[in-house]
């Protein structure tokens, strides 16, 4: 894993390989191969990243792939994720997850890119951080998936795309803001129906 671009040339690739309950043993990148995790624990993780999700998970599918948007710096950065629940050679249950910056791959096949994930951060904002992905966003990831050669790419356009966060906090903390939002757009609704009743009875 350590060596992904031997198998592959795309260089934008990370992996994980997390023990729970939230032990990062390993974290590589391929654009700097030097580990730069070690049985740190996270203190805080975000519950909508695929490798965290697994840890806690204590039944279904043993492997699933997931795109995910990160809201970082003001901008949208668009990931794929391929996790699989397994066991070490101790018998200890921990998940591997390798995953790909979609961003470079997207901009090499078409000139939208930025378009693209606004269209799927959009989506996702708009629908408490989990939505379909457009179907445009679809076809253009999966053009750029099969240029790269990489089928979990493709498996993971079948689910939704999830909005994930550098620490659980900023999870908890948007989620309040999608519920008083959501809580405000019912006031409106009320509000509008009695004034066109009203309106109706004059």
């Amino acid at each position: 894993m350590r060596r992904m671009t031997k198998v592959s040339p795309y260089p934008y690739w990370h992996f994980f390989d997390a023990y729970p309950p939230g032990y990062l043993r390993a974290v590589y990148r391929a654009t700097d191969t030097a580990a730069v995790g070690n049985m740190a624990q996270v203190t805080d993780p975000c519950p909508n990243w695929a490798v965290f999700r697994m840890l806690d998970e204590h039944r279904g599918a043993d492997r699933r792939s997931q795109i995910s948007v990160m809201r970082y710096g003001g901008q949208s950065l668009l990931y794929c994720c391929h996790s699989r629940r397994t066991n070490d050679m101790a018998g200890n249950p921990h998940v591997l997850s390798v995953g790909i910056d979609l961003v470079p791959a997207l901009r090499s096949h078409s000139t939208d890119a930025e378009k693209i994930v606004a269209s799927i951060t959009d989506e996702c904002l708009h629908h408490h951080g989990e939505a379909r992905i457009p179907k445009a966003a679809v076809e253009a990831i999966s053009g750029a998936a099969r240029v790269l050669n990489i089928a979990w790419v493709e498996d993971a356009l079948s689910g939704p795309a999830r909005v994930i966060c550098p620490r659980s906090a900023i999870v908890r903390e948007r989620a309040l803001r999608w519920r008083r939002r959501s809580r405000a757009r019912e006031i409106t609704d009320v509000r509008e129906e009695i004034i066109s009743k009203t309106r109706r009875r004059r």
